[in-house]
């Protein structure tokens, strides 16, 4: 998702906000377009305390805030690369698209098509 900055919220010049930057989170001036960085600072958590207990990132671990407040669960986070995991198999299923796709932009985020009946009246004569 995109936004535009309407604000101004990087103060770097009040020394007693100097150390409430998070390092891991970039705070761009006003009239920037912002574009989600998938809570990076999320990621590495998950990242440093996988390698502290010496494994690979669980299917799952990783929750993003946009993932922890939808009540719908409508938003998966994961490694497409393991094919066991929950994202990876709903990017194989026929129903995912991306976003100008075609035009080989090869977007982070995909979605799924929602399925519907356009002609109920074939949904009742089975």
């Amino acid at each position: 998702m995109r936004r535009f900055n309407f604000y101004q919220f990087a103060d770097y010049e009040t020394p007693s906000l100097k150390l409430l930057h998070n390092p891991d989170v970039t705070v761009r001036s006003r009239g920037v377009m912002e574009k989600c960085t998938y809570c990076v600072q999320r990621i590495n958590t998950a990242k440093i305390q996988a390698e502290k207990e010496n494994r690979v990132v669980r299917d799952g671990e990783i929750v993003t805030a946009c993932q922890a407040v939808c009540p719908a669960q409508a938003i998966i986070f994961g490694n497409i690369n393991d094919p066991k995991s929950r994202v990876a198999q709903a990017k194989a299923e026929p129903r995912n698209y991306g976003l100008l796709e075609d035009l080989n932009t090869r977007p982070r985020t995909s979605y799924l098509a929602r399925l519907r009946n356009p002609n109920p009246e074939l949904e009742s004569a089975s």
